[in-house]
């Protein structure tokens, strides 16, 4: 909200979630929360001990793949067989109804009750609701219109009976692998635990006769489809192979360790000329790395780095250089030492170069030799193949022969061995996994965890009911501390006044302030008092307002009583006080204070009386008082109010009194307090804790910004200490609550 014209700005605090706060928050609404935690974690106690205890065996298998195996099934097995057996296949066998079905009928779990629902005792009443349950299916086929299902005959119930026993196995099992690892664990659950035991092992039992007969089958059917293969391959093996020879002779091909003599002749030929062709291009490449250094005047002799006499001649010549170096800088370019060195340093470089020429020359004929050598090879190589290819066709169908004969061989010798092999291995089979550890009986049920339930929801419990404490402090929509008035508003708030508490008979609320003048209900009043006194030096030159304004948004929020205490605690502090009742509609000053004058307020505006006759003194302290009497409803008069009769009745005022208190009407309800606003120096709006909602705060507000009012700031009023110091704000109220010992209240 924007603050009203005429007050100052303030600074809104950095908002950041305070720990403190909320765990002040959650302590002052402790008891919802534990009637939330008690309520959800009661409920799932007293269900969870009626729930039937489940007991859970567990059996442990491991693929057996240290076992030495003779044969591959999977090598001569149909494609109905998986390729490779993994570990998760094996899982899914476990789990399958066949296994499960092998089971039952060992166990004989049809005549098992809690397996079989047929056999279980039929509640009290089950027949009613399966007669419900009947005409409610007869009724929606018949609207559907669909025919009514026929009645089943007794086999195929004994099959939908069986049909659920073997998925209760199948249910009650779990099968999971160890990670990293080839050990299986089967475990089954059961309200009886000598049961679940019995029926673990019977599934791991099962499952080894399923897999053995299995693989039982698959051999028995690998041997049949073997023997009936291995005729036809003998025979194709011995016709591949003579024709194989016929041609040969036919032909007349003749090898030498496995290679025609031509090829073999041909194949060194090649490899010989790769060699030269090789080293013709790295003689090739040297020369021209040599002409283009040549051509550039580059140091040709960094070329013959395997000629020894070159190296020595490069070495000398640096030596030398370095001799003219050092002979320089100490003697004349004449002197017999530098012509020395000058000539031996010439002499040298020209056998450098002398005998780079010479290494060039050989190079040059090496390279010649080279490729002289490649034409002739070339030459040779040509011929040789004109004289191969006449034995290319006859090669081609020799090699092709060879090779059908090769591969009718190989695929006989391997099919008889599988035959002798699957013969051997039909007499003994083992299964390829082995029970490691047997069920025992549990101790103990694994389920219902009752602990664990319970704890989890006394957790889940405490956190909706934190949820919900949070929630109903989000949806509060009163004021509680002055941070939050002023948040609220972006106005000053000038305090709290604690909320009183008086006993019928011997003393009343106005009076409390008079009797204890030490209490932090008079200290409350005092601090209001210097906070318009010194807080707003710009009205008057005293630094004090000349005429203040109560009012609130409605009634019932401490605004008379404020009036009242704050014009007693001015003229305690030797102020000439007047106090001013303009709410002509329900005046309670005199009420409040047990008198009846003859004179009010109204009366003064009317001008039926004057200011002399109509100021009475207040009987606690040297307050003057300007009181309003209730005026019947056919004796209003709306003028009454006017802009020229405040302002009349307020300079009569200020020339007499330093202070003007006035107890307005309440904002909302009628318009006298945006005609009063105009007139007073500052209005001081009252807000009654915990009670009047922010709406209604705003509202009035924004109704005395429009007419200009000079807000000088906000009171919190009714404020229970006791509650107000739970809530750890910080602020006054805090201390008033927390360090009553330091009042006498």
């Amino acid at each position: 909200m924007v603050p009203v014209a005429g007050t100052p700005g303030r600074l809104k605090p950095e908002r950041h979630i305070d720990l403190a706060q909320t765990l002040r928050t959650l302590w002052r609404r402790r008891i919802l929360i534990a009637v939330c935690m008690a309520l959800v974690t009661g409920v799932t106690w007293a269900y969870t001990t009626r729930l039937p205890r489940i007991y859970t065996a567990t059996t442990t298998v491991m693929l057996n793949t240290r076992q030495p195996r003779v044969i591959d099934l999977k090598e001569v097995m149909s494609q109905a067989a998986p390729l490779f057996l993994t570990v998760t296949s094996e899982v899914e066998v476990i789990r399958s109804r066949t296994v499960a079905e092998r089971v039952v009928d060992d166990l004989k779990l049809l005549e098992d009750p809690e397996l079989n629902p047929s056999l279980r005792p039929q509640r009290q009443g089950s027949d009613l609701l399966r007669s419900i349950s009947s005409l409610f299916e007869e009724l929606k086929s018949s609207i559907a219109g669909r025919p009514a299902e026929k009645p089943v005959d007794e086999a195929q119930r004994q099959r939908d009976i069986r049909s659920a026993v073997v998925g209760a196995v199948v249910g009650g099992m779990d099968v999971s692998v160890i990670p990293q690892s080839l050990v299986i664990r089967i475990s089954f659950r059961s309200t009886n635990p000598e049961k679940a035991a019995r029926i673990a092992d019977a599934i791991a039992d099962a499952y080894l006769v399923e897999q053995l007969e299995t693989k039982f089958e698959a051999v028995r059917r690998a041997t049949t489809w073997l023997n009936g293969r291995l005729e036809s391959l003998r025979q194709a093996v011995e016709a591949s192979e003579r024709q194989v020879v016929a041609y040969r002779s036919q032909v007349g091909l003749v090898e030498e360790r496995g290679k025609p003599v031509e090829m073999q002749k041909l194949s060194d030929m090649n490899t010989q000329l790769v060699q030269i062709k090789a080293k013709r291009t790295e003689l090739e490449a040297k020369l021209g790395r040599i002409e283009a250094l040549a051509k550039g005047e580059g140091n040709l002799a960094d070329e013959f780095v395997d000629s020894p006499l070159i190296q020595h001649l490069k070495q000398f010549e640096a030596q030398l250089s370095r001799e003219e170096s050092d002979l320089a800088s100490r003697y004349a370019e004449r002197h017999p030492l530098m012509l020395k060195v000058k000539a031996e340093l010439a002499e040298t470089r020209s056998k450098l170069r002398r005998e780079t020429e010479l290494q060039l020359q050989a190079l040059r004929g090496e390279l010649a030799v080279m490729r002289e050598r490649d034409n002739t090879l070339s030459g040779q190589i040509r011929e040789t193949e004109k004289s191969t290819i006449r034995q290319g066709s006859d090669e081609i169908r020799l090699r092709e022969l060879e090779r059908e004969a090769q591969a009718n061989r190989a695929i006989y010798e391997a099919f008889l061995s599988r035959f002798k092999e699957t013969g051997e291995q039909e007499q003994i089979q083992q299964a390829d996994v082995r029970i490691i550890s047997a069920a025992e009986v549990p101790k103990g049920p694994s389920a219902p965890r009752v602990s664990l339930l319970v704890g989890a929801a006394a957790l889940l419990s405490l956190l909706a009911a934190v949820v919900l404490v949070m929630l109903l402090e989000q949806l509060d929509n009163t004021f509680r501390s002055r941070e939050q008035l002023e948040d609220g508003t972006g106005l000053p708030s000038l305090g709290l006044i604690p909320a009183i508490r008086t006993l019928k008979g011997r003393r009343s609320v106005e009076a409390y302030m008079s009797e204890n003048p030490s209490s932090s209900f008079a200290e409350a009043f005092r601090i209001v008092w210097f906070a318009l006194k010194h807080g707003l030096p710009d009205i008057q030159p005293g630094g004090r307002p000349n005429s203040v304004l109560i009012t609130s948004s409605v009634p019932e929020e401490g605004k008379s009583l404020t009036a009242l205490s704050l014009a007693r605690t001015a003229s305690n502090l030797s102020l000439r006080t007047i106090l001013v009742d303009t709410d002509l509609r329900r005046a309670s000053i005199a009420q409040t204070l047990g008198i009846k004058p003859e004179q009010g307020v109204a009366d003064v505006l009317a001008g039926r009386a004057t200011l002399e006759q109509a100021i009475i003194k207040d009987p606690r302290s040297k307050l003057d008082m300007l009181i309003g009497l209730p005026i019947k409803s056919d004796q209003y008069q709306f003028d009454l109010l006017s802009a020229q009769s405040v302002d009349d009745l307020l300079e009569s005022l200020r020339g007499k009194y330093d202070l003007v208190v006035i107890d307005g009407p309440p904002t909302l309800p009628v318009a006298d307090v945006q005609l009063l606003a105009q007139f007073v120096d500052r209005v001081v709006f009252c807000v009654r804790w915990d009670k009047t909602p922010k709406e209604n705060v705003q509202s009035a507000l924004r109704m005395l910004q429009d007419v200009n009012a000079r807000v000088g700031g906000l009171l919190l009023t009714r404020v229970n200490l006791r509650r107000h110091a739970r809530y750890g704000y910080g602020d006054l109220g805090h201390y008033y609550g927390s360090y009553h010992g330091y009042y006498t209240d």
